[in-house]
């Protein structure tokens, strides 16, 4: 298994080096007969602060975060992706945290290109392909195989239409989202309507996740609706997209039913809605509801929020979940919000404010940070808060 890493890790390496060899050659770039090759990424440097209720549980936390990201042009139908994660964690949040490199290092797809290069008390260095596909696109088709995200989410918060890469929120760092080992299919059939079919990759039949969608623009409103697999599931979804006047108005909702004792078993139902409006002097304000009918309204700590592999059945832990979002530009470089989500399970509250400026083109600055609050045996306490700073160089 080292040994089946390690080739994925060489030929990652070997071609992001061959990568950055042909893009110093101007010539290569301005011949439109040469094959393309593409190398763009970030390295980011992020410091955290985590405690409970005062300085004495404090934690600090390093991680140095760098994505590779690279694209050949293979023809002007054919392209190969292949993307990587690497990230340098250190100090005390690795020391105090059990087991944190298998923590790190989980890949569940059918290929496991995940490796921790340095697994310490201290320090963990893992590296992690997550795009990984073949492309090829013509006037009417669009063909995926490989790694890839398969995005059918409409929302900006939760999406349960997501059934392939569910993500989650609170995890702000993993911008690019989480990708699927999978195959994609997508046809054109009129200037607003597309047929799409993918089927997750998997030697497990009791992790198969497939399905056929339509989409569609009617009454000025973007559609889409699917059925298909998802795990030991029948699944059906529609999602839309639109506006009530000057205000954006989203939805999704998706059911799922096993197919086994179908007679004899319940189904579930995750659905959300969302408003959202931007006003003058630069403000924009988003609203957001979750509904998940098979939710238990338990919750054993921060990790049940941020640390849990999400499914479009859970994408919260609780039946009824709202969201509220204030963001102002203060100017074109400067950035501020204040986010919460709320749950009466428990009078569960979490807050996240941040705010954001960019230095440059690609330098940009972020402090974001997550409190959660919630209600045990008749108290009212905090569950825990982190408070991160961002310092990104995009290349």
């Amino acid at each position: 298994m080292i040994f089946y890493r390690l080739k994925h890790l060489a030929l990652f390496l070997f071609l992001s080096t061959l990568s950055t060899a042909v893009l110093a050659d101007d010539s290569l770039l301005v011949n439109p007969k040469v094959t393309r090759m593409h190398l763009k990424g970030f390295i980011k440097d992020m410091q955290s602060l985590s405690f409970v209720d005062n300085a004495k549980s404090l934690i600090t936390g390093n991680l140095i975060h760098n994505r590779i990201n690279f694209r050949w042009d293979i023809s002007a139908q054919f392209h190969i992706r292949l993307e990587a994660r690497n990230r340098l964690f250190y100090g005390e949040q690795v020391k105090t945290t059990y087991q944190f490199g298998k923590y790190v290092d989980i890949d569940n797809g059918l290929m496991d290109i995940s490796y921790n290069i340095v697994d310490d008390t201290s320090v963990v260095l893992n590296t992690m392909l997550d795009r990984v596909l073949l492309n090829w696109s013509g006037k009417k088709w669009d063909i995926t195989l490989g790694r890839q995200r398969i995005n059918w989410g409409i929302n900006l918060v939760w999406n349960p239409n997501d059934i392939f890469n569910a993500f989650n929120y609170f995890d702000f760092d993993y911008e690019e989202r989480p990708g699927t080992d999978a195959m994609r299919v997508q046809c054109n059939v009129g200037k607003v309507s597309t047929l799409e079919l993918a089927y997750k990759l998997t030697d497990n039949r009791k992790e198969q996740v497939g399905a056929f969608m339509h989409k569609t623009n009617f009454k000025k409103y973007d559609w889409q609706n699917f059925a298909g697999v998802y795990y030991q599931d029948m699944v059906v979804g529609t999602g839309w997209a639109g506006n009530i006047q000057n205000t954006g108005f989203k939805g999704e909702a998706s059911y799922f039913h096993p197919y086994e004792n179908a007679a004899d078993t319940t189904g579930a139902l995750s659905a959300t809605v969302s408003l959202d409006r931007s006003f003058k002097k630069e403000y924009f304000v988003m609203v957001s509801y979750l509904y998940n009918s098979s939710a238990k309204g338990l919750m054993y700590g921060v990790n049940e929020l941020t640390g849990a592999v999400l499914s479009p059945k859970k994408l919260m832990p609780f039946r009824h979940s709202f969201f509220a979002q204030v963001s102002k530009g203060f100017s074109p470089l400067v950035n501020g919000s204040l986010s919460c989500v709320f749950s009466d399970d428990h009078c569960t509250l979490v807050l996240l404010p941040s705010f954001s400026v960019s230095v440059s083109d690609n330098w940009d600055v972020a402090m974001i940070g997550q409190s959660f609050f919630s209600e045990t045996g008749g108290t009212y306490h905090t569950l825990g808060n982190g408070i991160y700073f961002r310092l990104r160089w995009s290349y």
